[in-house]
């Protein structure tokens, strides 16, 4: 019996009487029947003893009745059956008879019966096999009350009998975990599976920021400078590897997606089908390699009813010849070769086979069926949305591969899907063009737009004619009507006019063809995405961008695969949804945000501001009119055989004006010779080119110099009074702290601008930097600040942003008045005082200037730890990123600000933060472990 683990005469019941004779005799010839009769009457006999004891009394003899006992109260049931309470619990309990407990373990027993009385030839997979864990399991009250989520116990089963398998095959897996197998393996379908990956986009999934919208959450840089540059989502990594992490696509899955395509020499078709290339041909063997249904193969080859239709509204020249022939299935069917498309045919004996394949062709039927599973999309959506990217390219590859671009599309469609629930086809149209095919019972994207409600019954046609939006014939303008209706618009020149101006400006001409419908369609798709009207879209984009990124919004473009910079098509999106969210939560508008920045023209300006311009633009023409005259500069004889495009008088005026500026930015009432001379000197040398030769050169110059001394006073003594007059325009009389210095600091502004327009017109827009100089502007200017803040970053633009130099002038743009708003923010959001933020930047900002030092960062560390009521190893771990290690300023300030922000969404610490940032998303590393546990932690909490 200890051979077969029976203890007792209740574990040979347990078993079925065959079960036990067949096991017994499996090492004896004893009557095994005769045993199992005798220990079932052996338990029915201690099964009756039992029952005999506990319904028996206990106390058979009575005690004696005292004299001081009372009264018997008279029969009850409590008195007449007395209950063994001892032997009694609640039904919860896990030594309950009819407890959860009991009846699992009886279930257990009785499949463990159910598996033997099979009488089926095939093999069973029997409990051992399916939880080999079960048996070994204890039961008790920790394993009652624990909460095991199912994948736990997936991945207790796999590992059971996966292990094995790699001890087994070594040399092929090199002792790897099973995870890491799984998260290389290609085959079956399902695979590759990295559960690091997956933990990640499970644990950061709902309302928490997904990877690589944490790059772009705590992006060091923000689209605020009007800049090409594509600083926007980096931290560690250069933007692109965030938009690749927005894909979803784990390390694996994007290196198979991104390798060279098989050859006919070179192809991996065991590793990626289990099945060799001859056996695949045949419909079934494809079928069950893959995992497809029959509908699923035909919407995979665009056949049948999922064979693309073009729409009847469009000339077929119109449609291009860009794999038209080709269209729902252009990826699996480009091959470098003429070959026909694949198709299905039945051969003599009844099978269905594969036709026009090839080794290249299967290895992309495999990616593309694995990235449809990854992504959830139609094949035809799928397939319109890779050409889209590959087209938009510009320097596109011939052979139509997935690369970083495409990957990059991928990522940031799925991010404005997730969002804004932007759709796969009208994300391709963004890209290059709208789609023009209907399949199935769908209509094309093109139909959809412009032809869902047909207007006076005409169905909108392209006929690639010219479009004139200012002719005004019918057949013009019931077009016109017909584009204003299906995109939304109306025809006037805030709306349907700046797509029109755009798409003429970047496209040349207008015509009713693909190009300039596309055109429209994406200016007003983008607007209404981030919920703006075309202006507004047309005008934010100027604000975050330079000259050279207008053109994107109309004619897209992306750059070629593995770069940066500069900023494309997808990156200008990008900036776009954060500029949008960011006036979201200041509850403000575009109209509003140029309005205060001075740029709306529609919308005069105040009188305040009209008034300050104005007193700019006279201080700017008495500079100009206190030159040296004419009469002067011909009395000295200056030579006149010099290159410039300035008379011969106005540019020695000039040259003077400027030098004598340069070296007294002040004016003082007085000035010396000897500096003048100086000055002089120096603004000849800057300025002057008299010879190319260089000897001669400098004796011309020396020559000069000393023929401007004797009127070196003059020329001073007419620009002295402009000292007045800038007093009297930028003295501030609130006798703040600052308000010397800033005044000091402003005229030396003022004289510098001054000096470098004498020979300009008026330059309004240079200007404009001084009206954050005048008396009021934080009034005027409807500023966030008081004025004691203002002077304060007046005379410290570092304290704002670390880029500026401790003596350059604050510009008054976009990114200033960000971080003023910001300021303000953070007063708000953590009960500060505008006093407490200015002193703690006077402590990191120390005079003279201090490097890196430890005692300084951690000082600041704690001080900034006690303002936002955060611990202060959290702000170490963001700091320790900034170039001093300490936060600066009020750019810096805002970065720890967001990242406290993140911290609060995702329940992560600031070093996990950094680190899931810093992740490479075509490389497995460690770190992707570390960061797959850490937010699977942070969500149980």
């Amino acid at each position: 019996m200890g051979l077969l683990h029976l203890q007792s005469v209740f574990d040979i019941i347990r078993l079925a009487k065959t079960e036990f004779i067949q096991q017994v005799a499996q090492y004896c010839d004893d009557d095994a029947g005769q045993a199992y009769d005798n220990a079932c009457g052996y338990a029915a006999q201690l099964e009756f003893l039992h029952r005999e004891r506990a319904l028996s009394d206990e106390s058979n003899t009575r005690n004696k009745r005292s004299l001081n006992s009372e009264a018997p109260t008279g029969p009850t049931y409590a008195a007449l059956f007395k209950e063994d309470w001892s032997n009694l619990c609640e039904t919860s309990s896990i030594a309950a008879l009819d407890s959860p407990a009991a009846y699992l373990r009886a279930l257990y027993l009785f499949a463990l019966q159910v598996e033997k009385t099979g009488k089926g030839t095939g093999k069973r997979i029997v409990l051992e096999a399916r939880r080999p864990t079960l048996k070994d399991m204890v039961i008790d009250s920790t394993s009652l009350t624990k909460q095991l989520p199912m994948l736990t116990i997936v991945n207790e089963t796999l590992n059971k009998h996966l292990q094995p398998h790699l001890d087994r095959n070594t040399h092929l897996y090199s002792n790897k975990s099973v995870n890491e197998v799984l998260a290389m393996t290609r085959y079956p379908f399902e695979l590759p599976f990295d559960l690091a990956h997956q933990q990640c986009l499970l644990g950061l999934s709902a309302n928490k920021p997904s990877l690589g919208e944490l790059n772009y959450r705590l992006s060091l840089k923000l689209p605020t400078g009007n800049s090409s540059e594509n600083r926007y989502g980096v931290i560690q990594h250069p933007a692109y590897e965030a938009q690749l992490l927005l894909s979803g696509l784990s390390p694996e899955q994007i290196t198979l997606l991104i390798e060279p395509l098989w050859t006919e020499q070179k192809s991996a078709f065991k590793n990626h089908y289990g099945s060799d290339e001859r056996a695949l041909t045949q419909l079934a063997h494809f079928m069950l390699q893959t995992g497809l249904s029959t509908d699923q193969v035909d919407e995979l080859l665009a056949r049948g009813k999922y064979r693309p239709q073009p729409s009847l509204n469009i000339r077929p020249a119109l449609l291009g010849t860009d794999h038209t022939n080709l269209d729902g299935a252009r990826f699996i069917n480009t091959s470098g070769e003429s070959t026909p498309r694949i198709n299905l045919k039945t051969n003599r004996d009844g099978q269905v086979e594969l036709l026009n394949t090839s080794a290249q062709r299967f290895d992309r039927l495999q990616r593309m069926i694995r990235l449809q599973r990854w992504l959830d999309l139609p094949f035809a959506q799928l397939d319109n949305l890779l050409f889209s990217a590959w087209r938009c390219e510009t320097q596109p590859d011939e052979t139509f591969q997935v690369n970083d671009n495409t990957l990059r599309a991928l990522g940031i469609y799925r991010h404005l899907n997730r969002c804004y629930g932007l759709k796969a086809d009208e994300f391709s149209a963004l890209l290059y063009r709208l789609p023009t095919h209907a399949i199935g019972n769908n209509d094309s994207l093109f139909d959809r737009v412009f032809n869902r409600g047909q207007l006076l019954n005409t169905p909108f046609e392209l006929d690639g004619l010219p479009l004139e939006t200012d002719a005004t014939d019918i057949a013009t303008q019931t077009a016109i009507f017909q584009i204003c209706a299906g995109l939304g618009l109306s025809h006037t020149a805030e709306s349907f006019g700046v797509v029109a101006a755009g798409a003429r400006h970047y496209n040349g001409v207008l015509n009713k063809d693909l190009t300039t419908l596309s055109s429209f369609y994406r200016q007003t798709r983008i607007a209404s995405l981030f919920g703006l009207s075309v202006m507004e879209c047309a005008q934010l984009a100027e604000l975050l961008g330079d000259a050279s990124t207008k053109e994107q919004w109309v004619k897209p473009s992306l750059r070629p695969s593995g770069q940066n910079s500069p900023a494309d098509f997808l990156d200008l999106l990008m900036q776009m949804d954060w500029a949008v969210n960011w006036l979201k939560r200041n509850g403000t508008t575009v109209q509003q945000l140029r309005y205060q920045l001075l740029l709306k023209k529609s919308t005069p300006y105040t009188s305040k501001v009209k008034e300050q311009l104005k007193l700019l633009e006279e201080l700017h023409k008495e500079c100009q009119a206190r030159r040296l005259t004419p009469e002067d500069i011909e009395a000295i004889k200056l030579p006149k055989d010099l290159v410039n495009k300035l008379p011969h008088a106005e540019f020695w005026g000039c040259v003077i004006a400027r030098g004598i500026i340069r070296e007294l930015p002040l004016l003082p009432p007085q000035a010396s010779l000897e500096v003048l001379e100086k000055a002089i000197s120096a603004a000849v040398d800057n300025h002057v080119e008299l010879s190319v030769e260089p000897a001669l050169n400098t004796q011309l110059k020396n020559q000069v110099k000393r023929q401007l001394e004797p009127v070196l006073i003059s020329a001073y003594q007419r620009l002295q009074p402009l000292r007045a007059r800038i007093e009297q325009l930028f003295k501030d009389t609130s006798h703040g702290n600052d308000a010397e210095q800033a005044l000091r600091r402003t005229f030396k502004h003022v004289t510098y601008l001054l000096g470098r327009t004498l020979d300009q017109p008026f330059p309004l827009r240079r200007f404009k930097k001084l009206l954050l100089s005048i008396p009021d502007a934080e009034t005027t200017l409807q500023l966030p600040l008081t004025r004691q803040t203002l002077q304060a970053f007046l005379v410290n633009p570092h304290w704002l942003d670390n880029e500026n130099s401790q003596n350059s002038m604050l510009n008054f743009s976009f990114s200033t008045l960000f971080l003023f708003k910001e300021f303000n923010h953070c007063i708000n959001a953590y009960g500060l005082t505008q006093d407490t933020l200015l002193s703690y930047f006077d402590v990191s900002n120390p005079i003279p200037v201090v490097g890196e030092s430890a005692d300084l960062s951690t000082q600041c560390n704690t001080l900034l730890g006690g303002m936002l009521a955060w611990d202060t190893h959290e702000i170490e771990a963001l700091a320790n990123r900034l170039p001093l290690r300490r936060v600066r300023s009020m750019r810096e300030l805002e970065w720890v600000m967001r990242g406290h922000e993140v911290a609060k969404a995702t329940g992560l610490s600031c070093t996990t933060l950094l680190m899931a940032t810093d992740l490479h998303a075509q490389i497995a590393s460690a770190d992707w472990i570390l960061v797959g546990k850490a937010v699977i932690a942070a969500q149980k909490q």
